[in-house]
């Protein structure tokens, strides 16, 4: 641990001065202030049941008709090469697994050779969070999975391990900005995204062992955590040279804003998928193949309204 300790630290002072996205000259009129409360727990799922609770739980992605929100071709297969099947999502000892097998499938008129599972919250979060999961990923580079808040203009990715095998993980956040485009939007008419990414091979095989990933998404930072150790962190604002402003008390003036950075109070939601990757470079694949979550845990500062804290017994 001491190795990925070091190499944490390292990744997080080295991305602190780095940026993929174009940055936008801003004026603050008013002065930014921390929340200083701590996270309390609003939402959770320990798994210690015999079967999911669907009364917090899609095992789809739930963009159809609202009476049969499954009820479409991108529903059950997304961007995966799988089809998201309600039975590979599996209760046991109190690990939810995931489950991807290589069995033949049709939906929508269009054939799949693998199935797998998700969880997509039915809740949503529309204030600043933080997001925890604890869990074990699958063995071998066919896998794709992750762990993500999506709210169909933000995604922040806390993880996701995209067909390159367990010890590469990609952290990102992505921003469908809407009308907000710029007016050099090289795609006319197009709508406007902007998004910041990094690829980091730890050196660790996450398949071996449980680990504990989670973000924070603050008024003025997005931080990366692995076990504790923040390991990313992306802040919402950079002075005119570019440097960035890593205190969340903040004067009034002119800044450079991260584009990529959430919009404030759109309603998210949490999601958990293993996916099957399309080309994978995997010699002998493994089947079945599981990504195994011992609990996901959303905390909030400030609580927003329908939500109260919720007291873990031990």
């Amino acid at each position: 641990m001491n190795k990925f300790l070091s190499i944490a630290l390292l990744l997080t002072f080295s991305w602190s001065i780095s940026g993929q996205a174009k940055k936008v000259k801003v004026t603050l009129d008013q002065p930014q202030q921390c929340v200083s409360e701590d996270y309390k727990l609003v939402f959770h799922d320990e798994f210690n049941g015999e079967k999911l609770d669907t009364s917090k739980w899609y095992t789809f992605y739930p963009y159809g008709p609202v009476s049969q929100p499954d009820s479409c071709a991108f529903c059950r297969t997304h961007v995966s090469a799988n089809i998201y099947r309600d039975e590979n999502c599996i209760l046991e000892n109190g690990i939810l697994k995931l489950k991807t097998d290589k069995i033949k499938g049709e939906w929508f008129g269009k054939s799949f050779d693998y199935t797998s599972g998700v969880v997509h919250s039915k809740q949503q979060f529309k204030t600043y969070s933080k997001y925890e999961i604890r869990c074990k990923l699958p063995k071998g580079k066919q896998q794709w999975p992750a762990f993500w808040i999506f709210g169909w203009n933000t995604e922040i990715d806390i993880f996701e391990f995209i067909c390159k095998g367990t010890e590469k993980i990609e952290f990102s956040i992505h921003n469908w900005m809407s009308d907000k485009c710029p007016n050099d939007n090289p795609k006319k008419g197009a709508p406007c995204y902007s998004s910041q990414s990094k690829i980091i091979d730890f050196d660790i095989d996450f398949s071996k062992e449980y680990h504990t990933f989670s973000v924070e998404y603050e008024p003025h930072m997005i931080k990366y955590y692995i076990d504790d150790i923040m390991v990313r962190y992306v802040p919402k604002y950079y002075d005119l040279k570019g440097r960035p402003v890593n205190n969340c008390n903040i004067k009034p003036g002119e800044y450079l804003m991260e584009p990529s950075f959430p919009n404030y109070g759109e309603p998210v939601q949490v999601i958990a998928n293993q996916s099957q990757c399309r080309k994978h470079k995997e010699k002998k694949p493994v089947y079945p193949n599981y990504m195994e979550i011992d609990y996901i845990r959303v905390y909030q500062k400030e609580i927003q309204s329908g939500l109260q804290e919720i007291k873990m017994t031990k």
